[in-house]
Protein backbone atom coordinates (compact mmCIF):
# COMPACT_ATOMS: atom_id res chain seq x y z
CA UNK A 1 0.00 0.00 0.00
CA UNK A 2 1.68 3.37 -1.36
CA UNK A 3 0.02 6.07 -0.29
CA UNK A 4 1.96 8.40 -2.17
CA UNK A 5 0.58 6.64 -5.27
CA UNK A 6 -2.77 6.66 -4.23
CA UNK A 7 -2.54 10.39 -3.51
CA UNK A 8 -1.78 10.94 -7.25
CA UNK A 9 -4.72 9.36 -8.02
CA UNK A 10 -7.40 10.80 -5.63
CA UNK A 11 -6.44 13.93 -3.64
CA UNK A 12 -9.64 14.17 -1.05
CA UNK A 13 -9.48 11.50 1.81
CA UNK A 14 -12.88 11.50 3.41
CA UNK A 15 -12.41 11.98 7.22
CA UNK A 16 -15.17 10.28 8.77
CA UNK A 17 -16.59 11.50 12.03
CA UNK A 18 -19.17 8.83 12.44
CA UNK A 19 -19.21 5.66 11.52
CA UNK A 20 -22.91 5.44 10.66
CA UNK A 21 -21.43 7.86 7.98
CA UNK A 22 -19.65 5.11 5.85
CA UNK A 23 -22.47 4.69 3.50
CA UNK A 24 -22.68 8.02 2.07
CA UNK A 25 -18.57 8.16 1.57
CA UNK A 26 -19.48 4.97 -0.63
CA UNK A 27 -22.38 6.30 -2.42
CA UNK A 28 -20.48 10.02 -3.03
CA UNK A 29 -16.55 9.18 -2.50
CA UNK A 30 -14.20 7.09 -5.06
CA UNK A 31 -11.88 8.17 -2.82
CA UNK A 32 -9.13 4.75 -2.32
CA UNK A 33 -7.86 6.20 1.48
CA UNK A 34 -10.69 6.77 4.26
CA UNK A 35 -9.77 8.41 7.76
CA UNK A 36 -12.57 7.16 10.85
CA UNK A 37 -12.17 10.22 13.20
CA UNK A 38 -12.85 8.14 16.16
CA UNK A 39 -15.96 6.18 17.18
CA UNK A 40 -16.41 3.02 19.81
CA UNK A 41 -15.18 -0.30 20.47
CA UNK A 42 -18.95 -1.64 19.88
CA UNK A 43 -19.26 -0.01 16.30
CA UNK A 44 -15.73 -1.38 14.59
CA UNK A 45 -18.21 -4.42 13.35
CA UNK A 46 -19.55 -2.20 10.78
CA UNK A 47 -15.70 -1.87 9.78
CA UNK A 48 -15.13 -5.12 9.30
CA UNK A 49 -18.01 -5.72 7.36
CA UNK A 50 -17.07 -2.25 4.97
CA UNK A 51 -13.51 -3.62 4.67
CA UNK A 52 -14.55 -7.60 3.58
CA UNK A 53 -16.97 -5.44 1.41
CA UNK A 54 -14.80 -2.71 -0.22
CA UNK A 55 -11.79 -4.53 0.07
CA UNK A 56 -10.16 -1.88 -2.85
CA UNK A 57 -10.69 0.92 0.49
CA UNK A 58 -7.78 1.48 2.96
CA UNK A 59 -9.31 2.28 5.91
CA UNK A 60 -7.45 4.52 8.99
CA UNK A 61 -8.18 5.14 12.13
CA UNK A 62 -7.27 8.02 14.39
CA UNK A 63 -6.54 6.18 17.51
CA UNK A 64 -6.15 9.15 19.59
CA UNK A 65 -10.00 9.60 19.20
CA UNK A 66 -11.34 6.08 20.02
CA UNK A 67 -12.99 4.87 22.58
CA UNK A 68 -12.90 1.53 24.45
CA UNK A 69 -9.62 0.63 22.80
CA UNK A 70 -6.33 0.88 24.29
CA UNK A 71 -3.64 3.15 22.62
CA UNK A 72 -1.23 0.34 23.17
CA UNK A 73 0.51 -2.69 20.96
CA UNK A 74 -2.83 -4.86 21.78
CA UNK A 75 -5.21 -2.14 21.03
CA UNK A 76 -3.29 -1.32 17.99
CA UNK A 77 -3.39 -5.14 16.85
CA UNK A 78 -6.89 -5.17 17.35
CA UNK A 79 -7.43 -2.61 15.20
CA UNK A 80 -5.24 -4.45 12.61
CA UNK A 81 -7.77 -7.58 13.25
CA UNK A 82 -10.53 -5.69 12.52
CA UNK A 83 -9.63 -4.47 9.59
CA UNK A 84 -7.59 -1.48 9.21
CA UNK A 85 -5.19 -0.79 7.54
CA UNK A 86 -3.37 1.57 9.46
CA UNK A 87 -3.67 4.59 11.97
CA UNK A 88 -3.85 8.00 12.33
CA UNK A 89 -1.83 9.51 16.08
CA UNK A 90 -0.31 12.73 17.24
CA UNK A 91 1.59 10.40 19.06
CA UNK A 92 4.38 9.15 17.65
CA UNK A 93 5.25 5.72 19.72
CA UNK A 94 1.88 4.61 18.34
CA UNK A 95 2.93 5.21 15.30
CA UNK A 96 6.09 2.95 15.52
CA UNK A 97 4.08 0.41 16.71
CA UNK A 98 1.77 0.34 13.99
CA UNK A 99 4.95 -0.02 11.97
CA UNK A 100 5.90 -3.12 13.81
CA UNK A 101 2.48 -4.40 12.27
CA UNK A 102 2.85 -3.65 9.16
CA UNK A 103 0.71 -0.96 9.10
CA UNK A 104 0.63 2.10 7.29
CA UNK A 105 0.88 5.85 9.80
CA UNK A 106 -0.04 8.96 9.57
CA UNK A 107 1.56 11.49 11.62
CA UNK A 108 -0.79 14.37 12.71
CA UNK A 109 0.89 17.79 13.59
CA UNK A 110 -0.93 20.89 15.17
CA UNK A 111 0.79 23.66 13.80
CA UNK A 112 -0.15 26.82 16.07
CA UNK A 113 2.92 29.16 15.93
CA UNK A 114 6.56 29.10 14.87
CA UNK A 115 7.82 26.63 17.83
CA UNK A 116 5.48 24.02 16.63
CA UNK A 117 6.66 24.39 13.64
CA UNK A 118 9.91 23.84 14.85
CA UNK A 119 9.08 20.91 16.93
CA UNK A 120 7.38 19.37 13.76
CA UNK A 121 10.58 19.48 12.00
CA UNK A 122 12.83 18.06 14.72
CA UNK A 123 9.97 15.09 14.83
CA UNK A 124 10.15 14.33 11.37
CA UNK A 125 13.49 14.56 10.88
CA UNK A 126 13.40 11.40 13.96
CA UNK A 127 10.36 9.19 12.57
CA UNK A 128 9.47 7.88 8.99
CA UNK A 129 5.52 7.74 9.06
CA UNK A 130 3.82 6.90 5.57
CA UNK A 131 2.18 10.52 5.40
CA UNK A 132 1.79 13.92 7.89
CA UNK A 133 -0.99 15.72 8.23
CA UNK A 134 -0.76 19.28 8.98
CA UNK A 135 -3.37 21.07 10.81
CA UNK A 136 -4.70 23.56 10.18
CA UNK A 137 -4.75 23.37 6.40
CA UNK A 138 -4.65 27.02 6.15
CA UNK A 139 -0.75 27.19 7.54
CA UNK A 140 1.27 29.33 5.07
CA UNK A 141 2.84 28.14 2.15
CA UNK A 142 6.22 27.79 3.23
CA UNK A 143 5.23 26.29 6.23
CA UNK A 144 4.60 23.51 3.30
CA UNK A 145 7.66 24.20 1.67
CA UNK A 146 9.56 23.64 4.89
CA UNK A 147 8.82 20.34 5.79
CA UNK A 148 9.00 18.98 1.76
CA UNK A 149 12.65 19.71 1.88
CA UNK A 150 12.86 17.28 5.02
CA UNK A 151 10.79 14.49 4.05
CA UNK A 152 9.73 13.00 0.76
CA UNK A 153 6.11 11.34 2.48
CA UNK A 154 3.14 12.76 1.29
CA UNK A 155 2.53 15.80 3.35
CA UNK A 156 -1.70 15.98 3.88
CA UNK A 157 -3.75 19.33 4.82
CA UNK A 158 -6.42 19.18 7.35
CA UNK A 159 -8.68 21.02 9.56
CA UNK A 160 -10.78 24.31 8.30
CA UNK A 161 -11.69 23.33 4.64
CA UNK A 162 -15.29 24.70 4.17
CA UNK A 163 -15.29 25.15 0.41
CA UNK A 164 -14.46 23.72 -2.84
CA UNK A 165 -12.24 27.12 -3.16
CA UNK A 166 -10.47 26.13 0.41
CA UNK A 167 -9.64 22.78 -0.89
CA UNK A 168 -7.98 24.45 -4.21
CA UNK A 169 -5.79 26.91 -2.26
CA UNK A 170 -4.70 24.17 0.09
CA UNK A 171 -3.54 22.12 -2.98
CA UNK A 172 -2.07 24.97 -4.76
CA UNK A 173 0.24 26.21 -1.94
CA UNK A 174 2.08 22.51 -2.38
CA UNK A 175 -0.32 19.98 -0.42
CA UNK A 176 -0.07 16.24 -1.75
CA UNK A 177 -3.70 15.20 -0.47
CA UNK A 178 -6.18 17.34 1.72
CA UNK A 179 -8.17 15.07 4.64
CA UNK A 180 -11.80 16.70 4.56
CA UNK A 181 -14.58 15.83 7.51
CA UNK A 182 -17.31 17.60 5.18
CA UNK A 183 -19.44 15.13 3.11
CA UNK A 184 -19.97 18.01 0.54
CA UNK A 185 -15.99 17.74 -0.02
CA UNK A 186 -15.65 13.59 0.18
CA UNK A 187 -16.09 13.58 -3.85
CA UNK A 188 -14.09 16.34 -4.83
CA UNK A 189 -11.14 15.42 -7.95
Amino acid sequence: MDLKALLQRRKVIPAVKRITDLPVVFATSKAAVIILLGGSINELDEIKRASQKYPDKIFLMHIDLLNGVGKDAEGIRFLKQVGFHGIVSVKSQLLHVAQEFEMLTVQRLFLLDSESVKSGEKLLKKISPDAIEILPAVVPKFVIQEYAKITEQPLLGGGLLRTEEDVKIALDKGFDGVTVSRQNLWNLD
